[in-house]
């Protein structure tokens, strides 16, 4: 049965997140089912024949699967980017060279639906049997005015279906002088497959052939576009469909994922499924990160197109990143099947084959970075609302008057306590000393870092600190991205200094969660009236990311819990007004974590709190971390969040919530690496010419953008803010 629903709704918020519709999910299935029952059970008979899938082409068409780009004016079911995004990931899954049959077509019929006149349109697009058209990119052709037609001459390599196309997308240049813009040499035209003069090569492949034009005779009336065009149109095809073939090499990805994971539960080594190992487990994680980015970047970037948004940015970033997913985790797949990987009977091996091309086809992974490093340095910023942007503008103004010229000072061994008199004298006439003061006084004194409190009361004061904080608490009530786009900020210029001003979010993100309302107008009311810290006090030195081994205790005696143990590594431990506390109250080891602990808010003077010794870590030293010991430190029941037993789940569901500021703060520290990175290389010479125009440089910058910018922007700050609370307070419950 032939799919007919046109699908019109596009849903999409702020970062280009897309919620597919009813429609889409629909599709979705039809897509799904065929590819289940078509194309996977002959894929890889077709791989070893090299047969052309017509049989999977013609049920395609019947079904509705091919040509969907085209209007629903010209017959077909006139799908937008997101949805022929879907159908590109499914069939991706399948088998990339039967996805290529099929979806080719959108290469050649894009241009003819961006600039084709209507008459073109009809005649073209009006093609009820499947038969395929063909993009030819390459630009040595040339094409002669001559009278009322065009006399083409030249070669086209890797032409995709070209031994069954029916017309041909030609691009051609029509302009020989060479100092003329590439944006008005080219001249774009379909051409008949059986027009006088075209010869079709030997196949190759995926029927991917060189296709020759000898003095091939094109009335003027199949230029598409106008005359020096051409090349316009060529590149704002390749804008609609790099989205598609990143769909399909996420589809590809997400194949080799499934088959890796299933392959290492079945596989047992030393006694045990070797997804149980942690190599393997590792492995199919980094596989799992990089299919969520390349999902979440393909889908921008068709979003981005629906929403008329000119340019080649989020396209040649979801073809390359997806590109290079596939690849990877194709390659991980079959290192994961061991031997088996490597045997054709097996079909992570084709994966791996498959996956190559989508580096090379519709521009390389090079010219892919190539377009971004020209595009990145241009963009200010994400599409944000006039609220959002104030936020950020507020907290970037901030950070690079308040923050950046002392971040150094702050971070550099050697700061003197600002609790202490230092009176300038000389030694040998060049090294400023305090007066009577000794040498190894000095060295033993380098270390005391100063906490950052006049900038904290500054933040506090400017309504930066503790923003989220709800309105009805005295805070200012911004919203999960506006609080991001403050934390991204504030960490541009540091991320130590930004730790000191955000570190409270931590501890009140439990509050949030299970908090009486009591609790949260006294504790929350706290931190938004007065620039207080808060720190969450869960990791212990046996404890770190296993919280299920704390050993601190709670014990229950009449209204109070005594608690007894130490935390470590607390942010903002020496100068915290209360603590999140997280103790055992169930004394059997058997106990399950979810029933076994239990939350507090111990008030920072309570009797029997210790304050370990500041450490002096690699990195945001100014953060002050330090141990906290609870000894006999009796607590109130009323400071029980939640209730008894909950909180470990309460501990990490604030980790849930977190963690996509943390991600936040990662971006801030990433921009300000790229930007100065970018400014040195521009100033920097070498060969008389700025490394930044040394390809390798170059390279560098866009790896940096790539891989420090895109993980987390896109990761964190799409996935959050589509999954959690969007358009609603931070936290609220």
């Amino acid at each position: 049965m032939k799919y007919k629903c046109r699908i019109i709704k596009i849903k999409g918020n702020v970062n280009g997140c897309s919620e597919f519709t009813d429609e889409q999910r629909e599709f979705r299935e039809v897509a799904r089912k065929f590819v289940r029952d078509e194309v996977i059970p002959v894929a890889m008979d077709l791989d070893r024949t090299g047969e052309f899938p017509w049989n999977v082409l013609k049920k395609a068409h019947a079904t509705g699967l091919m040509n969907t780009e085209i209007p629903t004016e010209y017959g077909g079911l006139g799908l937008d980017t997101i949805t022929n995004a879907i159908l590109s990931e499914e069939l991706g899954y399948g088998c990339a060279g039967i996805c290529t049959a099929i979806i080719t077509n959108g290469l050649a019929e894009t241009p003819l639906i961006i600039a084709g006149c209507d008459e073109l349109k009809k005649k073209y697009l009006c093609l009820s049997e499947p038969g395929a058209g063909s993009d030819v990119a390459n630009i040595q052709t040339k094409s002669e005015k001559k009278g009322n037609e065009y006399i083409i001459n030249g070669s086209k390599m890797w032409i995709t279906n070209a031994g069954h196309a029916n017309w041909f997308f030609v691009l051609t240049r029509s302009d020989p002088d060479p100092k003329v813009p590439i944006t008005k040499a080219f001249t774009a035209f379909i051409i008949d497959g059986d027009a006088t003069g075209v010869s079709r090569g030997k196949k190759c492949a995926s029927d991917t052939r060189g296709i020759t034009f000898e003095d091939v005779r094109v009335p003027a009336s199949q230029v598409v576009g106008a005359p020096g065009d051409g090349f316009k149109i060529a590149m704002k095809t390749f804008d609609r469909t790099r989205p598609l073939v990143a769909a399909m090499a996420t589809g590809l990805a997400s194949r080799c994922l499934d088959e890796a994971s299933k392959y290492a539960l079945e596989r047992k080594t030393f006694g045990s499924a070797i997804a149980n190992h942690q190599a393997v487990a590792f492995m199919l994680a980094d596989m799992a990160i990089n299919l969520e980015l390349s999902r979440l970047i393909t889908y921008r970037s068709a979003w981005e197109v629906e929403q008329g948004h000119v340019g080649s940015y989020f396209s040649a970033i979801a073809k390359c990143f997806a590109a290079d997913t596939a690849n990877i985790t194709a390659s991980n797949a079959v290192q994961i099947f061991g031997g088996n990987g490597f045997n054709c009977e097996y079909p992570v091996e084709k994966l791996m084959r498959d996956a190559k091309i989508f580096q090379i086809y519709e521009g390389t992974s090079q010219i892919q970075r190539i377009v971004i490093s020209k595009l990145l340095l241009k963009r200010v910023g994400e599409k944000l609302s006039e609220n959002q942007r104030q936020c950020r503008d507020v907290a970037l103004k901030f950070a690079k008057e308040e923050i950046l010229p002392v971040a150094a000072q702050y971070d550099r061994t050697g700061v003197v306590s600002i609790h202490e008199p230092f009176i300038c004298g000389s030694v040998s006439g060049d090294r400023p000393v305090a007066s009577g003061f000794h040498f190894s006084c000095f060295f033993k004194r380098q270390k005391c870092i100063v906490f950052p409190w006049n900038i904290i009361k500054k933040a506090h004061a400017t309504g930066l600190m503790n923003c989220q904080i709800p309105a009805k608490y005295g805070g200012a009530g911004l919203s999960t991205l506006e609080t991001a786009l403050v934390v991204e900020a504030l960490a541009y210029a540091c991320t130590g200094i930004q730790l000191a001003i955000m570190g409270p979010s931590l501890a009140m993100a439990p509050i949030y969660i299970a908090g009486t309302e009591v609790q949260k107008k006294k504790y929350l009311g706290m931190l938004a009236a007065e620039p207080f810290i808060a720190s969450y006090c869960v990791t212990e030195p046996e404890a770190g990311s296993d919280v299920s081994a704390i050993k601190t205790k709670a014990e229950k005696k009449g209204d109070s819990y005594v608690i007894n143990g130490s935390k470590a590594w607390i942010t903002g431990g020496g100068h915290a007004k209360w603590f999140y506390v997280l103790a055992r109250t169930d004394p059997d080891p058997k106990a399950p974590s979810r029933k076994a602990f239990t939350s507090f808010i111990v008030d920072g003077d309570a009797s029997g709190i210790t304050r370990g010794k500041k450490e002096m870590n690699m990195g945001q030293r100014c953060s002050d971390t330090r141990m906290i010991t609870f000894e006999d430190v009796v607590v109130p029941k009323e400071n029980i969040v939640g209730s008894p037993g909950e909180g470990f789940k309460i501990s990490m569901s604030a980790f849930d919530l977190t963690r996509p500021g943390v991600a936040a703060g990662a971006v801030g520290l990433s921009w300000r690496a790229l930007d100065e990175a970018s400014k040195y290389a521009l100033e920097r010479k070498t060969f008389s010419v700025p490394i930044a125009q040394v390809q390798l440089f170059l390279r560098m910058e866009v790896l940096k953008f790539l891989e420090l910018i895109f993980y987390s922007l896109l990761l964190f700050f799409s996935f959050f803010l589509t999954l959690f609370f969007e358009g609603q307070i931070f936290y609220n419950n």
